[in-house]
């Protein structure tokens, strides 16, 4: 099992023994076919942990395709195919009709897939196809390089985070209330 799979797996362990009504909400593995056609339409091959991640947990659920209540922040999710699709295009759609006056900081890139969003596409984070390092964008805001240096990281990290959670530390980010992960 790689690194990007044993982090998700502890994340979703967690949750499962934690916060089994967000447990819920982890999207099913996306099959195969699904990654490739999703990635044949947003013409960006993705990298290798990001596909092992997706055949892990990156299914549409429905109409939302996301995987709620498990980032930290306010009202961020993790996104399926379907949900990397409509963001990736919508931002792509954005940096066609007005584009960036500097080519080298873009708004968004070709080659920047988003994995974390908020309902409205304005804030989350990218997984860059290029290094596979993660970044954040927001309303307004330039984009944020090396948040995370891949998706192993990031979810590492929310692991550390939901770990304070369960220990009870004073510094923890967050809660579980009746079954459910909550963010402060």
């Amino acid at each position: 099992m790689g690194d990007v799979q044993l982090a998700w797996q502890r994340l979703v362990d967690w949750l499962e023994t934690n916060a089994p009504t967000t447990a819920s909400s982890v999207l099913a593995p996306a099959p195969p076919a699904a990654i490739t056609a999703a990635e044949k339409r947003m013409g960006v091959v993705f990298p290798a942990d990001l596909r092992t991640w997706l055949l892990a947990s990156g299914a549409d659920n429905g109409p939302v395709g996301v995987t709620e209540g498990v980032v930290p922040g306010n009202n961020r999710d993790l996104l399926g195919l379907a949900a990397m699709e409509r963001t990736y295009h919508f931002k792509m759609e954005i940096e066609r009709d007005d584009p960036s006056p500097d080519p080298e900081f873009p708004f968004w890139h070709e080659q920047w897939i988003p994995i974390i969003s908020d309902d409205e596409s304005c804030y989350g984070k990218f997984l860059d196809a290029r290094s596979g390092q993660i970044g954040s964008f927001g309303d307004g805001d330039e984009p944020s390089f090396g948040v995370h240096e891949s998706l192993t990281a990031l979810f590492s990290q929310m692991v550390a985070l939901m770990a304070q959670i369960s220990a009870g530390e004073q510094r923890a980010a967050g809660r579980v209330q009746d079954g459910r992960l909550i963010w402060d």
